[in-house]
Formats: C-alpha cells, structure tokens, sequence
C-alpha cells in the first residue's frame, strides 16, 4: 500500500489533531492572559511541535502495523486468477474490523463454494441423464433399422417402398440428432475422454465415405479421394476425428446440388512438418458475412433457413473438437460454387496440448 493512500485514510485523525491542539492552545492563552501574564509564544511552539511528533509517531507506528496486511491486500487485487485458497491463506487481520471483513468474506466464500458445489451435482445428474436417454434412444434406432431393411426385403410394392424409404430417412436424421447431443454432452468431459493415437488419415477418411456411401448414392454425388499417399498418420484421437470428419461431410452432402452428378473431394496434402485435408464440394456455398460465423454455436445463417434440419450445432462442435485435439480448421466458400473445409494437422499436436 502506498504511503500517500496510507495518509489519505487518516485525514481525519490529522484534522482532528490540529483541531485539538488549536483548542488547547486558545485556552492556554486565555488562562495566561486571565492570570495577567505575557503569552509565551516558545511555549507555544514547543506544544506544536510536541503534538506533530506524537501524531508524526502515531502514523508510523500504525503504518507499519498494517503495511504487510494492506501491502498483501494489494497484491492479491492484482492477481488475475485469484482462488479461493488463496484468500483463505490470507494473514490473521490486525484488527477488530479487519476480523469482521475476513470473516464476512469467508462465511461468502463457504455460501459460494456451496452453490457452485450444487450447480455441478446438478449438471452432473443433467449430462447423466442425456447420456442414459441417447443411449435408450440408439437401441430403437437400431431396431427400426433393422426393420426397414427386413421391409424392403420382404415388400415387393412400389408404395411400401418409397414408405420404408422415408422412414428410414427419418430415422436416419434422428440417429445424427443423437449423435450431436452425445458428442456434445461428452464435449463437457473431453480430457477423460480423449487418446492419443496414431491414426491413419486416409484409412479414416475412406472409412466416413463408405459410412456414407447410401448418402452419396440417394443425392447422386460422387467422392474423389485426391493423394498420392497409401497411408499418412497424424497425432489425434480416432473417435472425436471420425465425428469431426463425419459432421463435414454430412453438410457437403447436405448442401451440394442433389442428383446434379456432383462431386466431393477429399484432399490430403503433406508439407513439411503440416498435413491437410481438404473436403471440396461443389454446392451452393455460404454467403461472405456467414462465413465467419458458421463455427458460432446454435448459427444457421442463410442456409440453415433453407435447410429446416439444421441446428446449428454441427460445425461449432467440430471446431471445439479440433481445438481441443490440438489441430485447425478453416472453412473458405464461394456462393454457387462450393465450400472447402479444411484440416490442419501439425506433428505431435496433440502430445503438446
């Protein structure tokens, strides 16, 4: 604490000093002058100087009881990632006024440790119970699947078929809805659920085509696996990787031209010590001013009020899962053209973070 503030709080103490001994000093002239005597102005002088040393002594004496208390005080003020334990580490208070702040401050602390103590059990139970309903959800997923696939075998109409068709369609928007709030919910407990592999990049993206081939085949729409690479391994974690990859190529699909004989290509491209993926399609772009914001959560933009089924959702999660993993990714789109999500991939990325 500086001196100046020091001298600053006790204004008063000052004025009241100066004013006592102003007062001492007319009623010591009055009872000389009463008593028919000459006022001594060296008596004077030396009762002033008498009442500055002692208040002069006062405030040092009082500066330095508290100095290490204040100057703490100031530090801690400073500090920008103040905890609670540090504040509990805090000096025994000097005085009775300092005791009554420390402890109104810590009886908030105990009240705030309570509450924040009450919103994670609560969050707790919350992501407990997304999990335990996705989970329940995947099983009559997987069940209506199965039979529409057992329909399409067993029902030779034309009607019936394009029926199973759009139930499984339906079902199918529903898995990735799960999906989403799953990955999302995880996304909450991301460094207990994350290892590190080698994880070849080719393998796993020829892996999301094939996954999507039904995809590519109902929209007419052809994958291009553009490198010259067999096999190239980047520092991730497979499963957040594929649902990444997953999410782009789900929104190529989604936002290109359909049944226009189009294609999407996967570009992969070593330089150095970086990696890239490339995904090019060729569909209907993003207008400039949702560009910058497509990795906003809950965005939909232009296309998303085309697009009904849009949340929103989908590329934010991508972006928080490359970040956390430790790569890049950046998006570049021209309307009426196509839009190319890209991936960035240094070595060892994810053993730095």
């Amino acid at each position: 604490m500086k001196l100046k503030s020091f001298i600053k709080d006790r204004l008063y103490f000052i004025f009241y000093t100066v004013l006592l001994v102003s007062l001492l000093i007319i009623a010591y002239a009055l009872a000389v002058l009463e008593a028919g005597n000459h006022i001594s102005i060296s008596n004077i002088i030396y009762l002033i100087i008498l009442a500055l040393f002692m208040m002069f002594l006062f405030l040092a004496a009082d500066y330095i009881r508290h100095y290490r208390f204040l100057n703490q005080l100031a530090r801690m003020k400073q500090e920008t990632s103040l905890s609670f334990e540090s504040v509990e580490a805090f000096r025994e208070p000097l005085s009775n006024e300092q005791k009554l702040w420390m402890e109104l401050f810590q009886q908030m602390n105990r009240i705030t440790i309570g509450q924040l103590q009450e919103q994670i059990k609560q969050k707790e139970q919350y992501e407990l119970l997304i999990h335990q309903w996705v989970h329940q959800m995947k099983t009559p997923v997987s069940v209506i699947s199965l039979l529409v696939q057992e329909g399409k075998r067993t029902f030779t109409n034309e009607s019936m078929k394009d029926y199973l068709k759009e139930v499984e369609e339906e079902n199918d928007r529903f898995r990735r809805g799960l999906e989403i709030i799953l990955h999302g919910a995880r996304l909450q407990r991301f460094s207990e659920d994350v290892k590190s592999e080698r994880v070849d990049l080719i393998n796993l993206v020829k892996q999301v085509i094939n996954e999507e081939k039904k995809q590519f085949i109902k929209r007419f729409i052809y994958p291009r696996l553009d490198t010259e690479l067999e096999n190239l391994y980047v520092h991730s974690d497979r499963k957040w990787l594929h649902f990444a990859i997953s999410q782009v190529v789900f929104n190529a699909l989604k936002y290109s031209r359909q049944e226009e004989h189009d294609s999407i290509t996967f570009s992969i491209v070593e330089k150095e010590s970086e990696i890239f993926l490339r995904v090019t399609d060729q569909g209907i772009g993003i207008v400039p001013h949702d560009v910058k914001r497509v990795f906003d959560p809950f965005f939909t933009g232009e296309n998303g009020r085309v697009q009904q089924e849009s949340t929103g959702m989908g590329l934010y999660l991508v972006k928080e899962i490359v970040n956390r993993l430790g790569h890049g990714v950046t998006i570049q789109s021209t309307v009426s053209e196509g839009t190319t999500v890209e991936f960035l991939f240094k070595t060892n990325t994810l053993h730095e973070r």
